[in-house]
């Protein structure tokens, strides 16, 4: 299929959404937008376009396997940005600052560039959105809740069920955002209810950011090997030395069982999923040998201990445990939560 898109009736341009990123949330974006009768290009790179592109993107849900329908690109230049499209970043953190210029400055086919898009970003951490605003002026943050398994290039399983995930989406920074911003926030939330997810649009997606990176500090722990008690007790450290970071540096935290408006339940994850037992998003990354978030995760946690003057020993030394096992290429399960307690001191 051609990634290239097309105009409504009048000459206006017709709503795309380009996806960046062929991982968990970018591939069940595009099967549950391709479902709902949305327009979508689906954007890869390296090993995963190759293998996408020779037998397609396999993607299991609710029990059910099959190849997505959906045009793929390997960069703007083969979508052929126009009017009308947004532009959605589902990479990784680490990914994102070499991948957004070049969407940026990428010549559109009505005369414009690609900063003049509206832009969605979907990671961790609270880095990417303020990298993005050097580039782009209309930026929506966002915070994806799914358990998608990618660990085989080019094949995506996700857990959640019947409800692909859930997303909470807001104008970024919530305080000075432009109007256009928070236009697109609810014409996204709205379409991704259509597109299978439980969306939900919000004002303050600063809170949501905080909220989330507090859960993920603790995703890279089933990286390493241990007992259940200890990585259940890790994690608890690790939370609190986020949530007392965050508290220092004057950001509050949402309260989702409070907030979220939508029945949790419809994106229930089984019990028996591999996807809830500490095999997350930096397990399946060491795993497939993909590099690490932890930086951008941990890492952020280090780097407002710094500037507020908060000891983070152990988010410090779980980055660096595994910030050294990334660079040499090691799988799970090399390091354990002994070394991090001992590196912490």
């Amino acid at each position: 299929m051609s990634p290239t898109g097309t105009t409504g009736p009048t000459g206006t341009a017709v709503r795309r959404y380009v996806v960046i990123g062929a991982g968990g949330v970018g591939a069940a974006l595009a099967a549950g937008l391709t479902d709902a009768g949305l327009d979508v290009v689906l954007v890869s790179r390296g090993a995963t376009l190759g293998v996408v592109r020779e037998r397609g993107l396999r993607f299991t849900h609710a029990g059910r396997t099959r190849v997505l329908d959906v045009p793929v690109a390997g960069g703007p230049d083969e979508v052929g940005l126009r009017a009308g499209d947004v532009l959605v970043l589902a990479t990784k953190s680490q990914d994102a600052a070499a991948t957004l210029p070049r969407w940026a400055w990428a010549a559109r086919t009505d005369g414009g560039v690609g900063a003049d898009l509206p832009l969605v970003l979907l990671q961790n951490g609270l880095e990417t959105e303020r990298v993005a605003l050097r580039c782009f002026p209309t930026v929506v943050g966002g915070v994806a809740l799914i358990a998608a398994r990618h660990v085989v290039t080019g094949e995506v399983d996700v857990a959640n069920a019947p409800r692909l995930g859930e997303v909470v989406l807001g104008a970024y920074p919530s305080a000075t955002a432009p109007p256009a911003a928070r236009a697109v926030a609810e014409q996204v939330a709205t379409d991704l209810d259509r597109a299978g997810w439980l969306a939900q649009p919000v004002t303050d997606i600063e809170r949501w950011l905080a909220w989330k990176l507090v859960a993920s500090v603790t995703f890279a722990v089933g990286v390493l090997s241990g007992d259940d008690d200890e990585r259940a007790r890790l994690r608890t450290d690790l939370a609190a030395e986020a949530r007392a970071v965050l508290a220092a540096a004057g950001r509050d935290l949402a309260d989702a069982a409070r907030e979220l408006t939508h029945d949790r339940t419809l994106a229930a994850v089984a019990p028996s999923a591999a996807h809830g037992s500490g095999q997350q998003s930096p397990w399946q990354a060491f795993a497939r040998g993909a590099g690490s978030e932890v930086d951008f995760l941990n890492g952020e946690v280090a780097l407002l201990g710094r500037l507020h003057g908060v000891p983070t020993p152990l988010n410090h030394a779980l980055q660096t445990v595994l910030g050294r096992s990334a660079a040499q290429g090691e799988g799970p399960g090399v390091h354990s939560v002994g070394d991090v307690r001992t590196l912490a001191g």
